[in-house]
């Protein structure tokens, strides 16, 4: 069995951001850090802080140079939550590639009305979705030592201390997930939401947003994630929204936030995550709250100014290239170097220092 929370690395070591499939950033970003992905060698180790996958252009390479390198021992990575869908089978917008779906699209407005577009997505072979899936499942949630941890979404003590030493995540997780779903049979709160959803589109389509508040549904949707450790780990706790800020991403309207946890966070090690979008040059997505605004785009956050998020939007590319653009793209691929504290992307010829 895996064990689920595992030693970080010690010494020096390079924390790599969300990936989304960007293989071209991660090999330009691994060499940048002194690292041969060919030859599997590393001036120093590196850690991923998980979803490598989905909604870029070749996911399949991607996971095959990342399995590569943690079977040399000279990468760790924390399971994301991408990586998570995938071992709960879930039909996701943007992992098509490993569900042998090449019509997997997304949607945009333009001109008022609703557009469907395919991911341009290498699909994986029916071999390698299971070594993926085999992979995926190896995975730890948490990567700790004694001055620095390493999560996918959210340092939350409740959440780590529920976890078993050993466990396979997918059962793990599909029983937390049952135990919440028989609660909300119980206070009737699942026919509730059910219609609620069933009225508009089961709030899967930008063309037909919810025209009332659907107290159920906001409940539900908190609680469904706030209430189960392993997803509060890998895409963080959830708060409600006011119904005027319901917005729509990920293929389906929200009626529920991220909790700003890291303005929480009060102990003395620091903490690096990515998941959050980051902006750079404007990177967020339009129409959704942006919870992680620090001052400066390479500041560190939270009481003590030790909390870190290393997703800089490089998963956004795909939509600027869909608009034709080929270069200088707002968002890129980000490796924060501890315990320098210094920022390197895939694009930027010199590292630059965090505040």
């Amino acid at each position: 069995m895996p064990v689920l929370h595992q030693r970080l690395f010690s010494g020096p070591i390079d924390i790599v951001g969300d990936v989304h499939g960007e293989i071209d950033a991660l090999m330009a970003l691994l060499w940048r850090l002194g690292c041969d992905p060919e030859r599997g060698v590393a001036e120093r180790p590196i850690v991923f802080v998980g979803d490598l996958v989905d909604r870029g252009p070749d996911s399949p390479a991607v996971v095959e140079l990342v399995m590569r390198l943690v079977d040399q021992g000279v990468a760790q990575c924390v399971l994301g939550n991408h990586e998570l869908n995938i071992l709960f089978d879930l039909e996701k917008e943007g992992n098509g590639w490993f569900r042998g779906d090449a019509s997997d699209s997304y949607q945009t407005e333009e001109n008022g009305q609703v557009v469907d577009h395919i991911f341009p997505s290498v699909q994986a072979t029916k071999q390698q979705a299971e070594r993926f899936r085999a992979f995926f499942a190896t995975m730890p949630l948490v990567l700790e030592r004694e001055d620095l941890r390493v999560v996918h979404a959210c340092w939350y003590e409740k959440a780590v201390s529920q976890l078993p030493v050993e466990g396979d995540v997918a059962s793990l997780g599909r029983q937390w997930a049952k135990d919440i779903h028989m609660d909300f049979k119980r206070r009737g709160l699942w026919e509730l939401e059910k219609a609620e959803r069933a009225e508009f589109g089961d709030l899967k389509r930008l063309d037909i947003p919810p025209t009332r508040d659907l107290p159920a549904h906001a409940e539900a949707a908190q609680d469904r994630q706030s209430l189960h450790p392993i997803k509060v780990l890998t895409s963080g706790r959830e708060v409600r929204v006011p119904f005027e800020e319901v917005f729509f991403v990920g293929g389906k309207w929200r009626f529920v936030r991220r909790f700003d946890w890291w303005n929480h966070y009060e102990d003395e090690q620091a903490v690096v995550v990515g998941h959050y979008w980051r902006r750079r040059q404007n990177a967020w997505v339009e129409g959704k709250p942006d919870p992680w605004s620090t001052a400066t785009p390479t500041d560190w956050t939270g009481p003590r100014n030790n909390v870190f998020c290393v997703d800089y939007s490089v998963g956004r590319r795909f939509v600027e290239r869909s608009q034709g653009k080929t270069e200088s793209f707002s968002g890129g691929l980000a490796a924060l170097r501890w315990p320098e504290r210094l920022l390197f992307f895939d694009d930027a010829d010199e590292p630059v220092p965090t505040t």
